[in-house]
Parts: structure tokens; sequence; C-alpha cells
């Protein structure tokens, strides 16, 4: 147990590094029952947060993929899993990496601007990678003229509309994404039926 009492991270470890999976599951049986009903009530209450409450399906699919390795629903647990490693979950760093070109650019320091170009292609080639049809052109399009901000050395005010309707779209196309993923599977729909009937 951590001091500052979350489990949390050592959970999320497991993403990080499948070889401590074994010393997770030794753990897990070391732990009271109540602990571990305690920590799946934290995490469904954080799930019915992100499919009700403030929609964000990627968040939401995190904690269920706990949630069903904690309650034996090792298959729906293993399905969620392979999500996170579709090329549109790539899509969830855009947003820290637009900002990082942002502060970059707006610095006054002395950055490459074909360096921040060279990002911005990157991210170009992950949105052709993830999205399709009308997505994926508008994501482009915010991204090309992300693009051209930078190459024209623009201020920060003038990129604020581009950089907001980058992350929008991005999030927006993970959200989408994991819903449709989540809900195509009969047990996890009835699931998050039962989530969202239950009071917060």
């Amino acid at each position: 147990m951590p001091l500052d009492g979350f489990l949390d991270p050592y959970y999320q470890e497991v993403y990080l590094d499948a070889d401590s999976i074994p010393l997770f599951s030794r753990l897990v049986k070391e732990l009271s029952a109540d602990s571990v009903d305690d920590y799946v009530e934290t995490l469904e209450h954080e799930v019915w947060k992100y499919t009700v409450k403030e929609p964000n399906y990627g968040k939401a699919a995190r904690r269920m993929y706990n949630v069903f390795r904690m309650n034996g629903s090792y298959r729906e647990a293993a399905y969620i899993r392979e999500l996170f490693d579709e090329p549109v979950t790539a899509l969830y760093q855009v947003s820290a990496l637009i900002r990082t070109l942002d502060d970059a650019a707006s610095s006054g320091d002395v950055f490459s601007t074909d360096a921040m170009v060279a990002q911005c292609d990157a991210l170009i080639m992950s949105a052709i990678q993830a999205l399709d049809g009308p997505e994926e052109a508008k994501m482009v399009a915010h991204l090309l003229s992300l693009r051209n901000s930078l190459q024209a050395k623009e201020s920060h005010a003038q990129r604020t509309d581009e950089m907001s309707g980058i992350q929008d779209a991005a999030l927006a196309a993970v959200n989408d994404y994991f819903e449709r993923a989540l809900r195509s599977v009969p047990e996890i729909e009835a699931y998050l039926h039962d989530i969202a009937a239950r009071a917060p």
C-alpha cells in the first residue's frame, strides 16, 4: 500500500511492463477482499463519470480494463487492452505535442523552425494513419494550418483557434473510437447500461 493510499498507479504499471503481471497477481492475492472491492467501486465511479457525466471513453476504457481484470471478466479485459494498440489512440498525444510546439514557437528561444515543422508533419502522418473520411480531412486541415503558422513564425495569439480546433478534433476522434469499440461488445454494452443506471 503506497503512503498516499492510492493503488491505481501500481495497477497501471501493468500497461508498461507485462513482465510485472506475476508480481501484480501475487500482490492482489495478499489484499483483503475489502481493499479490492473498494478499489473496484472507486474505478466504477470513475467509469460512470467518464461515460455519463463528462464523456471521455478513452479514460473510461482504462478504468474498465482494471475493473474487468479484478472481477474475472478476462475476455473483456483482453479486448479493451487490444484497443490501446490501435493507431487512433496516438491522437491522445496530439494535445500535449501541440502545446509543446506552441510553447517552443512562442518562447523567444531559438528553436529550429524546420524541427517544429517536422514534428507537425509527424502529427499529420499519425492523423492519416488513425482516421478516415471527414475526420481525417478535418484533422489534417487543422494540422496543415498549424504547420503554416509555425513556418510563418506567427504569434501564439494567431495560432490559438487552430490549436483549440486540433485538440477538440483529436479528443472527439479518440472518444468516438472508444465508445464505438466498447459498445460493439454486448457484455461491455450491458455493463455500460448498468453503470449509467447507478446513482453517482
